[in-house]
C-alpha cells in the first residue's frame, strides 16, 4: 500500500495559482443543522457496503456520525447511510437490498457527490398574469402555445425580468463562527451548528425540510457576491452559501427517508431572491421538484409503475418548468414540473433490434400528463446530457459509446459519434458552440466540431475513467483558443488549451477502423453515424496542467466567474479561488 500523499492546497495554471480556499464534507455540511441526519428517534438506519452486506460502523471524527470503513469511502454514493445502531440485523439489510436490482446495487455503490455551483441572479423571471400552468414564461412565448400539448418544440421561452432590490451591507452583518471550513479543522474542533428550522412531513419519501434561520439575509442580502452550492449527502440534499472569502453555513437540507439522489439541476433561467428550482433523480426513477427557498416540493412520478434510474437531469434553457431527463433504460424524458400525473408511453417499436441511429419518439402523449416527449435512444444507460449554447441542440452521451447530437425542438437525431472503445461519461459544449467534446471509459476526451461534423483531436492524459468536463467561462486571452478542465478516476484534475492552429496534423490516412460490435445491436452503414477512426489519424493533445488534487477518485467539477469547485467519491468538497491576479471586472 502508497503512503498518504500530502494535501493539495494549490496548483498552477498559465493564468496563475488556484489557492485552496475552502474544503468540508458532505457529512459535515449537512450536519451543522440539529437534529443530525439519521438521529430519528426509533429509526434504525442501515449501513451498507457495496454488495449490500452488512458491514462494522466506527466511529468518524467528531461530526457525531458513524461510518464503517466501506461507507466512509464512498457516504454520498446513495447506499450509504449514517448508522446510530451498530446492532443492524441482517434480515432488515435484506429487506432494503431485496427491492434493489443487482445493477442498480452497482451504481448505487459509485453514484458519487454531485455539486453544482450558482449565484442568485441579477434578474428574476416574473410568472405571468392569467398562465398558472407553465411559471415563469411570458405570455408571448411560444412555449406556452398549443401544438402537441406541450409546444417545447416550436421554440425557446423568453422570460420576463424585474431586478431585484438589494439590501446593501446584509451579508457583512452576518455574525457566529463560519461553519464551512476546511475538513481537518472540523474534525479536530467541536462542532458549531446553525440554528434549524424543522418541517417535518407525513411522505413516505421525504422525511423533513430543515432550513437556516439566516436564510432570508442571505437570499435578500448583497446576494451579488455569494456563491452557492448544492451537493448531495448521504439521504439528503444540502444548500451551502460561500461568503466571498469562501466562508459560509448550511442554508437547507432536504432530509429523505431511504434515499440519496444520483443527480439534480438547478435552474438557470429563474433563480432569484424569492425562487430556486431544482429537480432531483433517484435509482427507483423516482423525480422530484424542490424549491428550498419556500420549502415546497412535488413528486412528479408517484406510483407511476416506470422504475429505471434516473441517472442525469438537466432543465432545458430559458424555460421556467420543462426538464429533461436521462434513464437506465437508454430512454429520455422530457417532463414538466407543474405535472404531477405520470402516463408511461408506449413505443410502436419497442421489440426490434437497435441500431446506433436508434431514435424512437412515442406517439399519443396524454396533454395533462407527465412526460411531455418520451425518446428511446438504445438499450444501455443515458449517462450525460448537455445543452448548446443557442439552447437548440442537445448531446446525449450513452454507456454503448454513443454520443448522440439531437434537435429536440424538432425530435430529430442529426448525429451519432462514437467513443474510441467503451461508454461516455461525460460531455460538454464550448461557449460558441462549434465543439462538443466527451469523456468516458476509455480515458480519453474526445473534440468534435459540431459544424463540420468530424472528429478534431482526442486529449490523451488521464489514467482512468473520465468523470466530469468544464470550459473556463472566463477563457482564454486568445480568442481562438478554448480552456477546459476534466476530472477522473485517477484523483487528478487536468487543464487543456485546444486550438485548431496549435494542433500536430496526422500523417496517417483518414480511414474508417473496424467498428467493434455491441451486443444487442444491428451494424449497417447509416448517414448520421460517423465512423470510429484509428488512434494514427486523429491528431493527439496533452495536458498543460496534471495535478492530483483529492486522494480518492473525483467525480464533479464545477466552475464560477472565480471559483473552482471539486468532489471526491468519499464525499470531500474542494473550493479552489482563482489567481488574484486575473481581472474579472469585464466577465462579472
Amino acid at each position: 500500500m502508497t503512503s498518504k500523499s500530502l494535501p493539495c492546497t494549490h496548483f498552477d495554471t498559465p493564468e496563475g495559482r488556484w489557492t485552496l480556499a475552502s474544503e468540508f464534507t458532505t457529512e459535515d455540511a449537512a450536519n451543522q443543522f440539529l437534529p443530525h441526519i439519521g438521529r430519528d428517534s426509533g429509526a434504525d438506519d442501515l449501513c451498507l457496503g457495496a454488495s449490500g452486506t452488512e458491514t462494522q460502523p466506527v466511529s468518524n471524527g467528531s461530526s457525531g456520525m458513524k461510518f464503517s470503513a466501506a461507507s466512509s469511502a464512498m457516504a454520498s454514493g446513495g447506499l450509504m447511510f449514517a448508522d446510530t445502531s451498530p446492532q443492524v440485523s441482517s434480515r432488515a439489510t435484506s429487506a432494503v437490498t431485496a427491492s434493489i436490482p443487482k445493477s442498480n446495487l452497482h451504481m448505487l455503490a459509485n453514484r458519487p457527490t454531485q455539486v453544482s455551483i450558482f449565484r442568485v441572479a441579477e434578474t428574476t423571471a416574473i410568472p405571468p398574469a392569467g398562465d398558472a400552468g407553465v411559471e415563469g414564461v411570458s405570455n408571448s412565448s411560444p412555449l406556452g402555445s398549443g401544438g402537441r400539448g406541450h409546444g417545447f418544440r416550436q421554440g425557446r421561452s423568453y422570460l420576463s425580468k424585474a431586478v431585484l432590490g438589494s439590501s446593501s451591507g446584509a451579508l457583512q452583518n452576518l455574525t457566529g463562527t463560519p461553519v464551512v471550513g476546511t475538513a481537518s479543522s472540523q474534525s479536530n474542533g467541536a462542532s458549531v451548528h446553525s440554528k434549524g428550522i424543522v418541517t417535518k412531513s407525513t411522505s413516505t419519501f421525504v422525511s423533513r425540510i430543515v432550513t437556516n434561520e439566516n436564510l432570508a439575509r442571505w437570499i435578500v442580502g448583497d446576494n451579488q457576491h455569494s456563491t452557492y452550492l448544492m451537493f448531495n449527502a448521504p439521504r439528503c440534499m444540502a444548500w451551502v452559501g460561500l461568503q466571498p472569502e469562501c466562508s459560509g453555513e448550511t442554508l437547507a437540507r432536504f432530509d429523505l427517508v431511504s434515499n440519496t439522489p444520483l443527480c439534480h439541476d438547478i435552474n438557470q433561467s429563474t433563480r432569484g431572491e424569492n425562487r430556486l428550482d431544482m429537480v432531483m433523480g433517484f435509482v427507483h426513477g423516482n423525480i422530484i421538484w424542490y424549491d428550498p427557498i419556500s420549502g415546497k416540493y412535488a413528486r412528479l412520478n408517484k406510483n407511476s409503475g416506470y422504475t429505471p434510474a434516473i441517472v442525469c437531469v438537466r432543465w432545458i434553457p430559458g424555460s421556467g418548468s420543462l426538464f429533461m431527463v436521462g434513464t437506465d433504460d437508454g430512454c429520455v424524458m422530457i417532463m414538466d414540473r407543474t405535472k404531477e400525473d405520470f402516463c408511461v408511453p408506449a413505443l410502436a417499436h419497442s421489440n426490434r433490434r437497435l441500431t446506433m441511429d436508434a431514435f424512437e419518439v412515442a406517439g399519443s402523449l396524454k396533454p395533462k400528463c407527465n412526460p411531455v416527449a418520451f425518446w428511446k435512444l438504445g438499450g444501455r444507460q443515458v449517462t450525460c446530457i448537455a445543452f448548446s449554447p443557442d439552447g437548440q441542440r442537445v448531446a446525449i452521451g450513452s454507456e454503448d459509446g454513443g454520443l448522440r447530437i439531437v434537435d429536440y425542438l424538432n425530435e430529430i437525431l442529426e448525429d451519432v459519434y462514437l467513443s474510441y472503445f467503451g461508454g461516455f461519461t461525460c460531455c460538454a459544449w464550448s461557449e460558441d458552440g462549434k465543439y462538443v467534446v466527451a469523456g468516458g471509459k476509455d480515458d480519453l476526451i474526445t473534440v468534435w466540431s459540431f459544424y463540420d461534423q468530424t472528429i478534431v483531436a482526442r486529449c490523451q492524459g488521464h489514467e482512468s475513467w473520465v468523470r466530469a468536463i468544464a470550459f473556463d467561462p472566463v477563457g482564454h486571452e486568445d480568442e481562438s483558443t478554448y480552456r477546459f478542465m476534466s476530472v477522473a478516476d485517477d484523483a487528478k484534475l487536468l487543464v487543456w488549451d485546444f486550438s485548431l492552429a496549435a494542433l500536430h496534423r496526422p500523417r496517417a490516412p483518414l480511414h474508417r477502423v473496424e467498428d467493434v460490435h455491441l451486443k444487442g445491436y444491428d451494424d449497417g452503414p447509416s448517414d448520421i453515424v460517423h465512423p470510429r477512426l484509428p488512434r494514427a489519424a486523429v491528431a493527439v493533445l496533452q495536458p498543460l496542467v496534471a495535478v492530483a488534487i483529492h486522494d480518492s477518485p473525483i467525480c464533479s467539477l464545477q466552475f464560477s466567474q472565480d471559483l473552482l469547485v471539486t468532489a471526491c467519491r468519499r464525499g470531500i468538497i474542494k473550493v479552489w479561488k482563482r489567481p488574484a491576479t486575473f481581472d474579472l471586472s469585464s466577465f462579472i
